[in-house]
């Protein structure tokens, strides 16, 4: 491939000898500087695919001045700061230098860092914007690539709106890489509207799991749902006891599980949106140096996250759509790894388990029915049942533990306007792209797009909703072709008028027409009279 000899140096580091599928098609277009489309299953390593172009091109930059030439937007905090250290140690040998943007962080600690003009900015797309409007160290005007990491993952968190502010304001002259595991609709959007004439690589972009994966399902009775916790812990404690992940659907649902580990003596990290970055990057970290056999996490892990030797990846129900699936399974056997996969399956999740074995059997994997003894899944449920004041104390334990944690942090917020009120009213007013309110529409969209009007809204998004929202949700279509709500209803708008003039002036014709008629007709008897 030509690559440089400090390049080199850094993939025999990390142990790459021989490039992937992806990679071998990808690192010679990218390096010749064409927009690249990416389509590859997960765990093909598709972020070295984009990381060493970059890295190559970069070797050659001018050095005078210091600017920032790349962005990498990620759709969640753990994957980008896993794509920050992959990078760092692939460009170990080199000058080269990187910065990590995303929530969850000190604010003005990045700011003091883009100060620096580093060369690689890694970032969220929402803390990317913050910067963009509100650090004034922070300019986007040098970007020369751009990168777009699980696309499908971005427009399906609401980031749509997000992704079409920075391809509008970033130059238009760069170079953009787009890289999704699954291609839908909406990417295909995103694609015509940020991309100038890309080639399109696409290496098992179907959606299909990876060969050495066993596939297995337990099958709960109807009228058994109730006992599924007594099915997962039976598996967990005899069946599946070393590197597992499990996966559901809410993070509450995940906290009271960890609890339940925690009581039972296995040993537990939980990963959720309702956890501190700190407390999720301590979660990973001790999975992934084997502190704990077991990770419990929504499917805010499901994607990219990159944690070697997983052996078991278990679904406590099973997901909203076959895509997720896909995404939370290949969490295991990855790169070329063997691996399984347990959903645990009950009447309303048919639809998704029948298309998963669908797929597989189609693709020639394994395909195995587990059988749990309802005695002992029963014997798991009472136990569990007896544990119930335990799980109640440790709750309401640490309600009270955050709500003192939350009177401090006002006591210390106070204590710091009264100390440093001249400096807080100098600074300027942060502005900000979208309220909360416009995020959660966002995501309600985003999410109706990837999986149908079904799946758009769950009942506590649909509460938290106020009714002019509803409107916006309903009213709001074609965000990544480049239109906003706003511009849409305007366009709309425009179109009732002119229709409703048109109507106006083909009915003035038609009068004015019968009225000719009318002035002839009097003519005509005048004449004969005359």
């Amino acid at each position: 491939m030509q690559l440089s000899r400090p390049i080199l140096k850094g993939l025999a580091a990390v142990g790459f000898t021989e490039p992937t599928p992806i990679q071998s098609k990808t690192i010679p277009v990218a390096s010749s500087g064409k927009d690249v489309v990416g389509g590859a299953v997960t765990g093909s390593g598709k972020t070295a695919a984009f990381i060493i172009p970059i890295l190559e091109r970069l070797l050659y930059r001018q050095r005078k001045l210091p600017t920032t030439r790349a962005a990498i937007l990620m759709p969640t905090r753990e994957l980008a700061v896993q794509c920050f250290n992959v990078a760092k140690k692939l460009a170990s040998f080199t000058d080269i230098t990187f910065a990590q943007i995303v929530g969850g962080f000190s604010l003005r600690e990045q700011e003091q860092v883009l100060k620096t003009r580093p060369d690689v900015v890694i970032a969220t797309p929402g803390r990317f914007i913050d910067h963009m409007r509100n650090s004034p160290s922070f300019t986007v005007d040098t970007l020369e690539i751009l990168v777009l990491d699980e696309a499908d993952r971005m427009l399906e968190d609401g980031f749509a709106d997000e992704l079409n502010e920075i391809l509008t304001t970033i130059p238009k002259s760069r170079q953009t890489m787009l890289f999704s595991a699954t291609m839908t609709d909406s990417v295909d959007k995103l694609i015509r509207v940020g991309l100038n004439r890309p080639v399109r690589l696409l290496v098992d972009a179907k959606r299909q799991t990876v060969q050495g994966l066993v596939q297995e399902f337990v099958r709960l009775r109807p009228g058994r749902e109730e006992k599924r916790l007594g099915y997962l812990m039976y598996l967990c404690q005899n069946v599946y006891t070393d590197r597992v992940i499990v996966f559901f659907r809410q993070k509450k649902e995940a906290h009271r599980v960890r609890i339940v580990f925690g009581l039972c003596g296995l040993k537990a990290a939980e990963l959720h949106g309702g956890m501190s970055q700190e407390q999720r990057i301590a979660s990973v970290e001790a999975f992934r140096s084997n502190r704990v056999s077991y990770l419990l996490a929504t499917d805010l892990a499901s994607r990219g996250l990159d944690i070697k030797g997983v052996e078991t990846v278990l679904n406590y129900e099973a997901p909203q759509s076959h895509e997720i699936y896909l995404h939370r399974v290949g969490r295991t056997a990855r790169a070329g790894r063997s691996g399984r996969s347990c959903t645990i399956a009950a009447e309303p999740d048919r639809k998704v388990v029948k298309a998963a074995v669908r797929a597989a059997r189609a693709q020639g994997a394994v395909v195995k029915q587990r059988t749990v003894e309802v005695k002992d899944a029963d014997a798991w449920a009472e136990k569990v049942a007896k544990l119930e004041d335990d799980i109640e104390a440790v709750l309401q334990e640490e309600k009270e533990e955050r709500q003192l944690a939350s009177m401090d942090m006002q006591v210390r917020r106070a204590d710091n306007i009264i100390v440093h009120e001249a400096e807080i009213k100098a600074r300027p007013k942060r502005t900000w792209f979208e309220s909360e309110a416009d995020k959660r529409t966002a995501k309600a969209s985003g999410n109706a797009e990837l999986n149908g009007p079904d799946a758009a809204i769950g009942k506590k998004e649909k509460k938290k909703l106020s009714g002019k929202e509803k409107k916006k949700l309903l009213d709001r279509d074609d965000r990544v072709g480049g239109r906003s709500w706003k511009k849409g209803a305007a366009e709309r708008a425009g179109k009732g008028a002119l229709a409703k003039a048109k109507e106006a002036k083909s009915a003035k014709k038609a009068e004015k027409r019968g009225k000719g008629r009318a002035d002839a007709k009097v003519g005509t008897k005048g004449r004969g009279k005359r």
